[in-house]
């Protein structure tokens, strides 16, 4: 679906785009407004922009920074139940594996593909998708762990009404010009940096640009993700996933906040319900299905890595 066909709202700034979008479609069904206009309606798409964010959220309620010259962008899909049209909407029950979906094809917008191929000439770490939400890359550090760039986060909400759920909306934020500097404040407890789109080109980068990619993107993956049910595009999926996992082969400690237990062991992909694998030392596999993940020394990687092999 490209931009031009969907109905699209840009601001110079608001409070957060998701917040902005969930609040007009929720409007839009107590006032079960008609659908012969432009306006937001929870009957079908509507993509909303923003020049920046006054409260820009990330997962589990982080802080997303929003300065001038990046990508601020949800997307709102009605669920198949609500939609007034069916060629572009969520048929299949909402769960993790939609962020997976968003992230692998974020991954493949030209603009990214151009940048991998040029930093795969040069040996260096290419851009793909960190589990669950993130796309970016691990930079190696001498005698440190690597560190995560990162380049885009993704928020995916539902939008309920009384009991009831009438779409979804996706929200991504991409560093176009400019890469926050974080600090150990800033990072909320994670260990990683942001990196922009504009530190890895020579190209100069308009925001603007990416509306339509990155729309794009969102709905290939909405299609993708209404097709997991089947146990074929489920087992594609899992093998096209592992060409873009960059945590993939890594010595990984994820920390469960809930339960307060953490582990450690060798990344090993995804199974068919998005879930994270874990190889640990005695050779069993944990399934992981949340969790803070901290990449331990690379050393020790390489050699869990060559042993699991």
């Amino acid at each position: 679906m490209k931009i031009d066909s969907l109905c699209h709202t840009h601001l110079a700034s608001t409070h957060s785009t998701n917040s902005q979008l969930i609040e007009w479609m929720v409007l839009s069904y107590q006032a079960q407004s008609p659908t012969d206009h432009n306006r937001p309606h929870f009957s079908r798409p509507h993509l909303l922009t923003a020049d920046t964010q006054s409260g820009g959220r990330g997962q589990h309620g982080r802080t997303w920074q929003s300065p001038l010259g990046n990508v601020y962008l949800s997307l709102y899909v009605p669920t198949q139940a609500y939609a007034w049209q069916q060629n572009l909407c969520l048929s299949y029950r909402l769960d993790g594996r939609l962020s997976l979906c968003v992230g692998y094809q974020l991954s493949q917008i030209p603009i990214i593909e151009a940048i991998n191929q040029t930093r795969l000439a040069k040996h260096l770490p290419t851009i793909g998708v960190k589990w669950v939400n993130d796309v970016g890359f691990y930079q190696p550090q001498d005698n440190l762990p690597d560190q995560f760039q990162k380049l885009s986060g993704i928020l995916i909400e539902p939008v309920n009404v009384a009991g009831h759920m009438l779409g979804v909306v996706v929200g991504v934020g991409v560093n176009i010009a400019h890469a926050p500097v974080l600090t150990q404040q800033t990072q909320e407890g994670l260990n990683y940096q942001a990196v922009s789109l504009q530190d890895l080109t020579t190209q100069r980068l308009q925001p603007s640009e990416f509306y339509q990619p990155i729309s794009d993107a969102i709905a290939n993956a909405i299609g993708q993700f209404n097709q997991l049910q089947a146990t074929e595009a489920s087992e594609q999926f899992i093998h096209d996933f592992a060409q873009k996992d960059v945590l993939k082969n890594k010595h990984l400690q994820i920390h469960n906040a809930l339960s307060e237990q953490s582990i450690t062991g060798i990344a090993a992909g995804i199974d068919a319900q998005g879930c994270l694998l874990i190889e640990q030392a005695d050779g069993s596999t944990q399934t992981i299905w949340t969790g803070t993940i901290q990449v331990l020394d690379s050393a020790i990687s390489s050699l869990q890595t060559n042993r699991h092999k």
